[in-house]
């Protein structure tokens, strides 16, 4: 006995109204949660902020001088002017945890910190890859390997540090990648991840 269209259409109606009234409920419970966060985060008191792992660019290690190309002479002095501030990697934490862990009053000033890291390893992987597009493949890795020793979940850095690594049948040096590319988060992590796994097969 065949089942008349319009219950088949009642039926998946009746099925999509709960999807529908289910969803709701869960937004309206995670919306609630991220206000009952944020109302708690806007009452924490300001935190001593003095001790946090500030990056402290190492200028005598970075490769400066070697290519005098503008976009080179750019990037070094862009790193010049960023080694004179404040610089901290939050890319783990939202406004939320900040204001949390630290107070808001502090959250402008660690903003601004961290939006500082995110010019400082975009323009170290920008240098590198003018340093070996220019014939300074060794002062290109030196830069990269610095990029993503910092924290940097850029992934070109990470292409370029295996290709060199695997031209070079360095495995020590692809294992070293792959545990620093084990501390990244996220769906760029993966794809970060597969590419090292890939040249390790």
């Amino acid at each position: 006995m065949r089942i008349p269209y319009f219950i088949i259409i009642v039926i998946l109606c009746l099925v999509l109204m709960h999807i529908i009234r289910r969803t709701k409920r869960q937004g309206e419970q995670e919306s609630a949660r991220f206000w009952e966060r944020e109302s708690a985060a806007d009452n924490v008191r300001r935190q001593d902020i003095s001790n946090l792992d500030y990056i402290h660019i190492p200028m005598e290690r970075l490769p400066f001088g070697i290519d005098s190309s503008p976009e080179a002479l750019a990037a070094e002095e862009q790193i010049r002017k960023l080694s004179a501030t404040q610089i901290l990697n939050l890319n783990q934490y939202t406004n939320t945890d900040l204001k949390l862990k630290y107070g808001p009053a502090n959250l402008a000033f660690l903003s601004e910190c961290d939006e500082r890291f995110t010019l400082l390893v975009r323009t170290l992987y920008q240098w590198a890859c003018r340093l070996l597009d220019h014939g300074y493949p060794e002062a290109a890795i030196q830069t990269a390997e610095y990029c993503v020793n910092i924290g940097a979940d850029i992934s070109g850095c990470y292409y370029m540090l295996t290709d060199y690594y695997q031209s070079r049948h360095d495995i020590e040096a692809l294992n070293r990648l792959k545990h620093t590319a084990e501390a990244l988060e996220g769906i760029q992590a993966d794809i970060i991840m597969k590419y090292i796994n890939k040249s390790l097969a």
